[in-house]
């Protein structure tokens, strides 16, 4: 039988009897049927060298590897430092500088590091788990690891478990024999020291990569699958609807991903996605040479647009930037293997292909930030419009937007009466409500405006906000007076809560100012860059632009207006 065969076959029963066994993960990863077939595709689409007479016998360092990896595991980095700091193109890198910083702060010199897989577990009730093999060139002694960070109770002892633990008491260090140490959450470490009778998929994969690459990255995307398109949901909604669909489609169909790199000999980088089939597997390739295409003209187009003079030198610049992006449009499409699509980049030492490949990803990456920004900014006014809902569910009823003393002066905003109800209950304590809020006292605490009230981007003074309500006499929000929920009756998916100004008209946090509404012009001092954000009473958030018309604009600010508008 064929070797390749052969492995496929034991891979196959291998998977099977894993799935078999009882843990909390095992209804996600049975889901994909054909998993021990994508260990064998994905292994040997990243070991190129590959052959039956050539065929390299799996060293030690792997077999432990293997030997630790939970079957709960659904992501691994691995790293080659010791390699890493061996290759040619890495003479001119501040080597020795690496190992002193090592040696001074940590107690290991990183460049004796054979091997280190960080083992990435299932988010769970009890928080981020994940666990990190360290196999060293030489013999080690934990102990020799800086006192500074640890806990100061030297070696202890939990069962047959003797280790070394971090001051918080998350973190152990085990040490496995002389040359490896491992360190984890105490949960996921006592995971890793279990014995298997079979590996999971991610340990399966682990054992059969032949190459060895400096870097590789191995995830599980099928069992990440909600948690990646949940993180996602956000971010998306940003991006045209193609994109959005394409983005959603290759993460459904996608059952592994693997990610090698190689950069101190050849610079290679290759990427492979797998999913699991022909039809998941057509349905990636698909939408991949959709998501290429239109990334190729948009990019293409605001490029041209940048020289659209009738000059020769623009016009040959036109011209360049159609070549460039034919070329690399190849470059960056991916060769179908099997039930795999592989990208192998390994040309990115060339120093024009790296500039053009910049030049073309910058306005995607400043796309990128702007939409991390905005969401950002959107989760803050999530934040706060939820904060608004639990104070009514407290008191019966919203703030007003300005707390009054017994003579009707406004004191406080509306920003520190729902305090309590953004996690800052102890700073709300700190408060005299009885004082105005640029009393003595109060202006102290001015510049401990909390997180969710500093905007991602906006450059304010410190202390000073652009989140405010919308306050008119029209306003979901009064200026002294309490809003219920059934004075709103335009209904709070109608009518804006809160938004987000320019920073022109920034206001202290704790004073009782807000976003005043000019009817004539309500758009005035709301927009930067065309657009603005806004929470509505319902506590959803939306992105506003600039060419929203003042009728939709003042109707939206209204609570009984009697319009019947939403956001466009």
């Amino acid at each position: 039988m064929d070797n390749s065969l052969r492995i496929r076959d034991r891979l196959a029963t291998a998977s099977v009897a894993w799935q078999s066994r009882s843990f909390s993960l095992s209804a996600a990863l049975r889901a994909q049927s054909s998993a021990a077939s994508l260990v064998f595709l994905a292994a040997a689409v990243l070991s190129p060298y590959n052959s039956a007479a050539q065929e390299p016998k799996r060293s030690a360092s792997v077999d432990k590897v293997v030997q630790l990896t939970p079957n709960e595991t659904v992501a691994s980095i691995t790293l080659r430092p010791k390699q890493l700091a061996a290759g040619e193109r890495m003479q001119l890198a501040p080597l020795e500088v690496v190992t002193a910083a090592g040696l001074e702060y940590v107690g290991i010199d990183p460049l004796q590091i054979e091997r280190a897989d960080l083992l990435v577990g299932f988010p769970g009730p009890a928080g981020p788990q994940g666990g990190l093999v360290v196999q060293l060139a030489q013999a080690f002694d934990i102990q020799n690891i800086n006192a500074q960070l640890l806990d100061g109770q030297g070696l202890q002892r939990d069962g047959d478990l003797e280790f070394l633990s971090d001051p918080s008491g998350e973190l152990i260090i085990h040490q496995l024999d002389p040359q490896t140490v491992v360190v984890g959450t105490k949960i996921f470490a006592k995971q890793m020291l279990v014995q298997r009778r079979q590996p999971g998929q991610i340990a399966s994969l682990i054992g059969q990569v032949k190459t060895e690459q400096d870097i590789l990255a191995i995830v599980s995307v099928s069992t990440l699958q909600p948690l990646v398109i949940g993180m996602l949901d956000r971010p998306l909604r940003e991006l045209p609807d193609s994109m959005q669909q394409d983005i959603t489609a290759i993460i459904q169909a996608t059952s592994f991903a693997a990610l090698g790199l190689n950069l101190a000999s050849e610079e290679r980088v290759q990427l492979v996605l797998s999913g699991g089939g022909i039809q998941q597997t057509d349905v990636i390739e698909q939408r991949l040479a959709s998501l290429l295409k239109f990334a190729k003209e948009t990019f293409v187009t605001e490029f041209k647009q940048q020289f659209d003079d009738p000059s020769q030198t623009a016009t040959a610049t036109r011209s360049y930037i159609d070549r460039v992006s034919g070329v690399l449009a190849t470059k960056l499409t991916p060769v179908r293997k099997g039930d795999a699509l592989v990208l192998d980049i390994d040309e990115i030492q060339n120093a024009s292909v790296i500039g053009t490949l910049t030049g073309l990803l910058l306005p995607a990456v400043q796309s990128a930030r702007q939409a991390a920004r905005r969401m950002q900014s959107s989760n803050n006014l999530k934040q706060i419009a939820l904060a608004f809902h639990n104070f009514e569910s407290a008191y019966g009823a919203l703030p007003a937007a300005a707390g009054v003393d017994d003579n009707e002066k406004p004191m406080l905003s509306w920003r520190v009466a729902i305090l309590p109800f953004i996690e800052e209950a102890d700073l709300y304590n700190k408060f005299h409500l009885d004082e105005p809020w640029d009393s003595e006292h109060n202006l102290t605490l001015l510049e401990e405006m909390p997180k969710v009230y500093r905007h991602p981007k906006r450059a304010t003074k410190p202390g000073y906000t652009i989140y405010q309500a919308v306050v008119s006499d029209k306003s979901l929000l009064r200026l002294t007076e309490p809003t219920s929920f059934q004075d709103i009756t335009d209904g709070t998916s109608n009518t804006i809560l809160a938004v987000e100004t320019n920073e022109a008209i920034a206001v202290p946090w704790t004073a009782p100012q807000d976003f005043s509404v000019d009817e004539q012009n309500p758009g005035k001092n709301l927009f930067t860059d065309g657009i603005t954000q806004a929470a509505l009473g319902d506590g959803s958030v939306h992105t506003i632009a600039d060419s929203v018309t003042s009728e939709i604009l003042n109707a939206l600010f209204t609570r009984a207006g009697g319009e019947r508008v939403s956001i466009p």
